[in-house]
């Protein structure tokens, strides 16, 4: 019986401590002053954080923003200044093409060597460089021409260098004033040298090779004086107009090839 009371007084005691601790919580729970402070704290750190977060995110937002533009535009610029290939075709539209720019390449690479070939470099109505060769091409080689042959035309005042039917060289000229070079077809004589003098003329030339009449009718050089000095005003007409007594005149080098190449039995065509 004394045990059995003994815990009654036990059970009251902690049935007391039990309610003031539900008691505690409840006015803890419920009194807003005390609440108060800790969610003020709380809602303020989480702001606080919020803030930090946004403002350490933010710059590096930005800069990599900055750093997309730039790139943007540097790649924009790169674009801009490129030149892009042409597109390329395959299959047999390409091929196709290619052989239509082969022919067309071929086709002005022809028209282009016959344009040099037929007419010296600079042909005008302006002096040309009577020292020089007439083409910057090389003279041909009579071994390697067995039908070479010389034309001479009147009219173009020019000189044709050909193998049948092909021009290999074309020369300045200047053939007889008044009709006074011969027309027809005539051979190269044996009679060459390397200068002359005809005092009834009062002129001279180099390199002379005769076509007709043995020392009559030649090819030679621009007119030179009583001193072997060319005569300029005379030598500036080559490839303008007929201006000699009717031989044919040429540039110094040309003169100099017709006298040493040529060989004696070639034909003369003057038309």
């Amino acid at each position: 019986m004394a045990t059995k009371g003994k815990d009654m007084a036990v059970w009251g005691l902690d049935s007391k401590r039990l309610k003031r601790r539900v008691l505690a919580m409840l006015r803890w729970l419920l009194d807003p002053v005390r609440r108060t402070p800790v969610v003020v704290t709380t809602a303020l750190l989480t702001l606080l954080l919020t803030v930090m977060i946004v403002n350490l995110i933010q710059p590096v937002d930005a800069a990599h923003a900055e750093r997309s533009a730039g790139a943007s535009a540097s790649s924009t610029a790169t674009v801009s200044a490129r030149q892009f290939p042409k597109a390329h075709h395959s299959g047999k539209s390409e091929s196709s093409s290619s052989s239509a720019t082969k022919r067309h390449t071929k086709k002005q690479d022809e028209e282009q060597t016959k344009v040099q070939t037929t007419e010296p470099a600079g042909a005008s109505a302006q002096p040309v460089d009577w020292l020089k060769p007439s083409q910057q091409i090389d003279y041909p080689d009579p071994a390697a021409h067995p039908g070479l042959s010389l034309e001479v035309s009147l009219q173009d005042q020019r000189v044709y260098v050909r193998d049948g039917s092909q021009l290999l060289y074309t020369m300045y000229a200047s053939t007889g004033m008044d009709d006074s070079t011969p027309r027809g077809s005539f051979r190269i004589q044996s009679e060459r040298g390397d200068h002359f003098y005809n005092p009834r003329e009062g002129m001279g030339a180099r390199y002379y090779t005769s076509f007709l009449n043995h020392g009559v009718f030649l090819f030679h050089s621009v007119p030179t004086d009583s001193s072997g000095s060319y005569i300029k005003e005379e030598a500036d007409l080559l490839g303008i107009r007929p201006s000699s007594h009717g031989c044919i005149r040429l540039t110094v080098p040309d003169s100099l090839w017709i006298m040493q190449s040529v060989p004696t039995g070639t034909p003369v065509l003057i038309n």
